[in-house]
């Protein structure tokens, strides 16, 4: 009886500590496959109609620049390379390089007879990465570009991020001051006047 006690506990504690342990590793899981980090921030100032001038800035390092860009939306595109869901669970992340910024119309006759701006970015790791991984091409899933675009909205700070399978937008409005505390828009906006 005494042994039989003895093997049924130490049963439940080994099924316990295997139950966390899936537990623990469905979380990581969870958590790698679905990682976003920040790679732009940016808001606009209009400066007539359907022209605008954009801040934008890499969270990494601050320095891309202001642009002047035309029509009621914007767009962001980068070249990705996106990673086996293996390697992203062992601690690796899709790689991008950002290579494209402009203005588009909502319209589709406008964007086919106003005028139009497009600037090279040209930010990432996505070339690196591919020069380093040339012979370890395991690790990639597929080459492709992603990008995403969003309407124009004044007192909007917009935050572009890297997820494991492309970019994405959110935004988010310019809080009122109600005392000075600088912020990231602050921030971008002190970067900016020194360029």
């Amino acid at each position: 009886m005494f042994r039989l006690v003895r093997v049924s506990v130490f049963l439940v504690v080994v099924l316990s500590v295997a139950l966390v342990a899936f537990m623990g590793l469905t979380i990581l899981t969870y958590v790698r496959l679905t990682a976003e980090k920040p790679i732009a921030k940016m808001y606009f100032e209009r400066l007539e109609d359907d022209l605008f001038e954009a801040h934008l800035a890499s969270v990494g390092d601050g320095d891309i620049g202001v642009f002047e860009i035309y029509g009621d939306q914007w767009r962001i595109d980068a070249e990705f390379i996106k990673l086996k869901p293996w390697a992203n669970v062992m601690g690796m992340d899709a790689r991008y390089k950002l290579v494209r910024f402009e203005g588009r119309y909502h319209d589709i006759n406008d964007e086919n007879t106003k005028p139009k701006m497009a600037y090279d970015l040209g930010l990432g790791d996505v070339l690196d990465l591919m020069n380093y991984l040339a012979e370890w091409n395991f690790l990639i899933d597929a080459e492709y570009g992603s990008s995403t675009f969003t309407d124009i909205k004044q007192d909007t700070l917009y935050t572009v991020y890297r997820t494991q399978s492309g970019i994405i937008v959110r935004s988010e409005p310019i809080p009122e001051p109600i005392g000075y505390e600088p912020t990231m828009l602050d921030d971008i906006r002190a970067w900016v006047s020194e360029n």
